[in-house]
């Protein structure tokens, strides 16, 4: 089980924030979960499971990513399922618990059988990407330490 990203700078901001960005009239710590989600941080993310790549250095949102699977590790919990889906494209990846495992499916190009990994694997990897996401953004962007959505994300990874 692998889940991370090769921080890239170049995609700090948006194209819809960007003039907004460069006059200094954006305030991280102010901006919505919503803004934080879709308009800034865009990283290739790595998402493996048992040598299958769901993605594969795919750019995506980055707060948004960590949401959701920190999301997951609720429906895990709770439901004993979960998704994972994009604002931006149909695919989906579906979570399931069989016992102590996790098993993952697409909504396209998933392998046969099921990749899978342990509960404690998911969950792990899952609260130690959204920490260092976390811990990444804040170092670069210290005003995101004062935005309640960083906090949402500690307590809804269980970090």
């Amino acid at each position: 089980m692998k889940i991370g990203f090769p921080p890239d700078s170049r995609s700090d901001i948006g194209a819809g924030w960007a003039q907004a960005w460069q006059a200094g009239r954006v305030d991280l710590a102010a901006l919505s979960a919503t803004d934080l989600r879709y308009g800034f941080f865009d990283y290739p993310v790595d998402f493996i499971v048992d040598g299958h790549a769901f993605l594969a250095a795919s750019r995506t949102p980055l707060v948004d990513i960590m949401f959701t699977l920190g999301l997951s590790l609720h429906g895990l919990r709770t439901a004993g399922s979960a998704e994972i889906d994009f604002t931006e494209n149909s695919y989906v990846i579906r979570l399931e618990r069989a016992g102590d495992q996790v098993r993952f499916t697409a909504s396209y190009g998933a392998p046969t059988p099921s990749p899978r990994c342990s509960l404690d694997a998911y969950t792990s990897a899952v609260r130690s990407f959204v920490a260092d996401g976390v811990e990444y953004l804040e170092r670069h962007h210290p005003a995101l330490a004062r935005n309640p959505a960083m906090q949402e994300l500690r307590e809804l990874a269980g970090i």
